[in-house]
């Protein structure tokens, strides 16, 4: 990743990162990728056939690349935008080309979280995809993130956004919620706005000061001004996204289900999706799926708190401890 608004983003060997959705693409599928910007998985220069959406079309992401300081080398790299839009009209975008029902796969890596409108995109793809195909996204733990004390999204909350129509005052309200609760973690001074589990420590994080935040929020909505917010609408851990797919595949809402979820490797998690087997699930099943996936995603927040870290240090004494009695006697 790169430098955003001057704060560093740890850099993760992209091969490292990408493997997992590198895997759900075979040559000579049709495959549709979202928002690849510098980072292509299937460039069509390198003979894949896919359809690239993004919400800006190919100039304006050179012009941005510019902006950030990116090198010709990664600009080159960006890939032509076949349908400029937003994922959650994905559909809509594609709709007339004959692909309903056609594509093989689609990639996305850190778009998920961004979506006004997560299940009319999960309900796209599942249009979009043919039998067997596979819906393989990257999505940032909350954990390891500036949205580390943002509360975690709920199925509820995507039901309700399905339900409304953004506004510029929806916009703005989405923009200060992200930006006035932002956390980073302090380097001795080098402010990072992402990081590993294992650095996802207490004793380091830092907030900002929401004031500015909050003198911009009330210019947006006097002026009738849209913020054009393209941040996080939605903070997942592994469990709370599970949780949150389960419950709306039991609500008749989506029919895709979780075909498997890769751990978070240095920040961010990895799930792929399929169409959802046949059957129907028993109440007592329901409730204990959903009471499982409630659990872990409390062991999951568990694991980064100051009360637990307190406890696996002094345990960590205690091991030494008890290693030094044991090899003295």
């Amino acid at each position: 990743m790169s430098d955003i608004a001057g704060q560093t983003v740890d850099a993760t060997p992209l091969e490292h990162r990408f493997a997992p959705l590198r895997r759900v693409i075979h040559p000579g599928s049709l495959g549709i990728e979202i928002g690849p910007f510098l980072n292509p998985l299937a460039a069509k220069r390198d003979g894949y056939r896919t359809l690239v959406v993004d919400r800006y079309d190919s100039s304006t992401l050179r012009e941005k690349a510019r902006e950030r300081g990116s090198k010709p080398a990664e600009i080159e790299r960006i890939e032509p935008v076949d349908y400029v839009g937003d994922a959650s009209r994905l559909l809509d975008l594609v709709r007339g080309q004959g692909f309903t029902g056609q594509v093989d796969w689609i990639v996305s890596c850190h778009n998920f979280e961004h979506l006004p409108d997560p299940i009319r995109f999960l309900r796209d793809c599942e249009a979009l995809l043919a039998p067997g195909g596979v819906l393989a996204m990257i999505v940032p733990d909350k954990r390891c993130c500036f949205d580390r004390f943002q509360p975690t999204a709920t199925a509820a909350g995507m039901l309700e956004a399905a339900e409304e129509i953004p506004t510029t005052a929806s916009e703005a309200w989405a923009a200060f919620r992200q930006f006035s609760s932002s956390a980073v973690v302090d380097r001795s001074g080098r402010k990072t706005i992402a990081w590993g589990l294992a650095e996802s420590d207490p004793e380091r994080m830092l907030m900002g000061d929401p004031r500015p935040h909050h003198a911009r929020l009330q210019r947006q909505l006097t002026e009738g001004r849209d913020p054009d917010f393209c941040g996080h609408r939605w903070r997942f851990t592994p469990a709370v996204f599970e949780s949150i797919l389960f419950d709306l595949r039991i609500l008749g809402r989506v029919g895709l289900e979780v075909d498997e979820v890769i751990p978070t490797v240095h920040g961010e998690f990895t799930v792929k999706l399929r169409a959802a087997a046949p059957g129907e699930l028993s109440v007592e099943e329901i409730r204990q799926r959903r009471t499982d996936l409630c659990i872990r995603a409390d062991d999951e927040a568990a694991v980064v708190s100051r009360a637990y870290r307190a406890l696996e240090a002094e345990l960590a004494v205690a091991r030494v401890e008890l290693a030094r009695v044991a090899h003295a006697a």
